[in-house]
């Protein structure tokens, strides 16, 4: 394994496990600092830099080059329609992350033969805290694999079974997945004919496993007493449902000051993400997202997505499963879809520079890097908060801090922070 696959920049995808020619890369679950790190297997590693060739996290400008040409939309990325859109079947949309839409899709692409199986993960059913990425062939297994989960997913590693089987393929990841897989189809034809479907999921950050450690210290809960754990559903915006031994239920709302205190504010997100300038998935043929919007948060309780098609595939996709009653779709002004996630966008788009050259002041490691938006005094002021809530969430003695301090501390945040995004936003929405 070449040096440029450090764990410095390692997103944690898997791509380089799962197109590994000689099998010589594994993903290794490190628990003490609760993320996946590739790790040579003996000495049968061939040099022919392969896994070298797939890694996104070794450019942050990787969408441009792929795509061809420079994006029209800065901030979304080359795209051709946004939607609002939903599940009709209630069950999907209430259960699932967002409205029920990316289940929905993969069950009609499914059912009229367009793909054989799909790239998903659910949660292993003998330890509910570790992802389980597989492919899924049935309904059933694909309903199993909703909603999100907020820890490290080594999604990619599956590519050794897509590579191997027969049939058409769809795969779901986030936006790293995605670069990964995008990569790998350049490299090797096989999977390039075998996978014609890639739904990217948004993604402001992921959470380490880390996270959900302090998540149950807070709530006085034992890993071991737990025998479940559901991230997203329950309605929208969902909550996280822990199911104990005995069948006893803990929940927290996602907005409750608890959650916020360790996700809102990119605390335990790994080192990789800091770097990542691409939270719509602008690789993917479908990009589909939470609508972060007070017009729909008061009123939606069932859930609703963004979708943004991205290919002539993937609009068709859309359209059709609107057509045949699996979803229900309507346009969305691009603006709207720029204001749902302006804070993100912020973070990935214009932040990303400062914080880049914050952490190269102190002596830190970053990727490559083609920076795009101009640096600004707001820029440098935020890109402080951001560096300092990484290295907070490095320290074991966080988990201490009583919760209603931690919450002070995002409120205060959350107020700078909009303060600067607000003024600087207005130009693009």
């Amino acid at each position: 394994m070449e040096n440029n696959l450090r764990s410095f920049c390692c997103t944690q995808c898997g791509t380089c496990c799962g197109i590994c020619p000689t099998s010589a890369i594994k993903m290794v679950l490190d628990w003490k600092r609760g993320i996946y790190t590739p790790q040579l297997i003996g000495d049968i590693c061939i040099q022919c830099g392969s896994c070298s060739n797939v890694c996104p996290g070794r450019s942050v400008s990787l969408g441009l080059n792929l795509a061809g040409n420079e994006p029209e939309n800065v901030l979304l990325g080359n795209f051709l329609k946004c939607y609002l859109a939903h599940a009709t079947e209630h069950t999907i949309r209430y259960n699932s992350a967002s409205g029920g839409l990316v289940t929905s899709l993969l069950l009609f692409a499914l059912e009229l033969g367009i793909i054989d199986g799909a790239l998903v993960t659910r949660m292993k059913k003998d330890n509910p805290f570790e992802p389980e990425p597989f492919i899924a062939r049935t309904r059933d297994e694909i309903i199993e694999a909703s909603k999100s989960k907020y820890c490290p997913v080594a999604a990619n590693t599956v590519l050794k079974e897509i590579i191997r089987e027969k049939g058409k393929f769809a795969v779901v990841g986030l936006p790293c997945h995605i670069q990964g897989i995008r990569r790998a189809e350049k490299n090797n034809s096989r999977i390039a004919e075998k996978i014609v479907l890639h739904i990217g999921i948004f993604c402001s950050h992921t959470d380490s496993f880390k996270s959900t450690e302090f998540l149950l210290y807070k709530l006085n809960i034992k890993k071991v007493d737990v025998t479940q754990i559901n991230y997203r559903g329950e309605g929208w915006p969902g909550k996280v449902k822990i199911t104990l031994k005995g069948g006893h239920e803990r929940m927290v709302n996602l907005g409750d000051p608890l959650w916020v205190s360790f996700h809102g504010i990119i605390s335990f997100s790994p080192y990789a993400c800091m770097f990542c300038s691409d939270l719509t998935n602008e690789l993917a043929d479908i990009s589909v997202g939470d609508p972060w919007l007070p017009e729909i948060s008061a009123i939606e309780h069932e859930g609703k997505s963004i979708a943004i098609s991205r290919s002539i595939e993937g609009d068709a996709l859309l359209n059709s499963a609107n057509s045949s009653g699996y979803i229900a779709l309507s346009p969305m002004d691009s603006k709207a879809v720029i204001k749902s996630q302006k804070t993100f966008l912020y973070f990935k788009k214009i932040n990303i520079k400062s914080r880049k050259n914050l952490i190269n002041l102190f002596g830190g490691e970053v990727p490559c890097f083609k920076e795009s938006l101009k640096d600004s005094f707001n820029n440098r002021m935020l890109s402080i908060f951001s560096v300092f809530n990484y290295y907070l969430s490095q320290i074991p003695i966080l988990k201490y801090i009583p919760t209603r301090i931690l919450c002070a501390y995002v409120s205060l945040s959350d107020s700078f922070i909009s303060l600067f995004v607000e003024k600087d936003m207005r130009r693009f929405c």
